[in-house]
């Protein structure tokens, strides 16, 4: 697949656009291996469209706006370790909030992963959100 070829772009943006679709049903952030095609390929694919849909007049705002949003939602996929990380917290804090007790929660395995993993996330999360602005920026300049 050519992600600068228009027909092989809507392809694959067309692809892409199935996995957000059923995204709603997936916890974020997902495995870089939930997409169907590597992130620059589904990257390049955008702008190409974007490109073609200007050059030929059919670039509604409508059309621009879900563009830009499947093109941002890219940060959100993540490498293996960083998804795992972030699930165990979130599971984490779920197991530690059915302790009555805050004195309890404290004795908890759950509480100990939080200790552990919390900054962690926190950098996870961080990330994952300047590469969200990134992709934004980065879009705006391109689109």
């Amino acid at each position: 697949m050519n992600p600068e070829d228009p027909q092989s772009a809507h392809h694959i943006v067309s692809e892409y656009a199935r996995v957000l679709e059923h995204g709603d049903a997936q916890v974020y952030p997902a495995p870089l291996r939930a997409l169907p095609f590597p992130k620059q390929t589904i990257k390049a694919a955008i702008l190409t469209c974007v490109a073609n849909l200007r050059e030929t007049q059919l670039l509604t705002g409508d059309m621009r706006e879900f563009l830009e949003q499947a093109y941002v939602a890219l940060a959100d996929y993540v490498d293996d370790d960083l998804v795992r990380v972030m699930r165990e917290y979130r599971d984490a804090l779920a197991s530690v909030s059915d302790v009555q007790a805050a004195r309890d929660r404290l004795q908890t395995p759950a509480w100990q992963r939080i200790a552990e993993t919390s900054r962690l996330a926190g950098e996870i999360a961080r990330s994952i959100a300047d590469d969200t602005a990134a992709l934004r920026r980065e879009f705006r300049a391109s689109a």
